[in-house]
C-alpha cells in the first residue's frame, strides 16, 4: 500500500486528497486558489509531509473518450510539476466525478473532487 496524493487539477483551484498507509483512510485535505498560493510548493508540502509514494490525477477525458484543452492542461502540469518526483502517476477518467457532488455555487468542493477521484482509483486498484 502507498501513501497517495489525489489532485483533482482546475485552472483556478486545484483539491488535495490523501491516503496514508498509517490511516488507510482517503480525506480531503485542501483547495488551493493558484492565484494566491504557489502550487509547485504546496505539492512539494503535500509530498513531504505525508511521505507520498504516488499521485493519483483526475484526467477530463470528453464524452466519446477525447482527449481535450483541459486533458491538455492536466498533461502540461504533469510534465511541469509531477514528473520531477520521479513517483508514479496514475490518470483517472474524471468525467461523472464532477456530477456526483452537488454544492452551492459559493462552496469550493475541488477536495471532494479529488477524494472521490482517490475513491475511484483505490476501488479499482486495491
Amino acid at each position: 500500500m502507498n501513501n497517495l496524493l489525489s489532485i483533482d487539477f482546475g485552472e483556478r483551484y486545484m483539491g488535495f486528497a490523501i491516503r496514508t498507509v498509517k490511516t488507510q483512510i482517503p480525506i480531503p485535505i485542501e483547495v488551493v486558489d493558484i492565484k494566491k498560493d504557489n502550487i509547485a510548493n504546496k505539492i512539494s508540502t503535500f509530498v513531504d509531509s505525508y511521505d507520498i509514494n504516488e499521485f493519483i490525477i483526475g484526467y477530463p477525458l470528453g464524452m466519446n473518450l477525447s482527449e481535450n484543452r483541459m486533458t491538455n492542461n492536466v498533461d502540461n502540469f504533469i510534465e511541469e510539476e509531477l514528473k520531477k518526483y520521479n513517483l508514479p502517476i496514475s490518470k483517472i477518467d474524471e468525467r461523472f466525478t464532477s456530477e456526483l457532488i452537488k454544492n452551492s455555487k459559493k462552496d469550493r468542493v475541488d477536495d471532494l473532487s479529488a477524494l472521490e477521484i482517490l475513491e475511484t482509483y483505490i476501488k479499482n486498484n486495491d
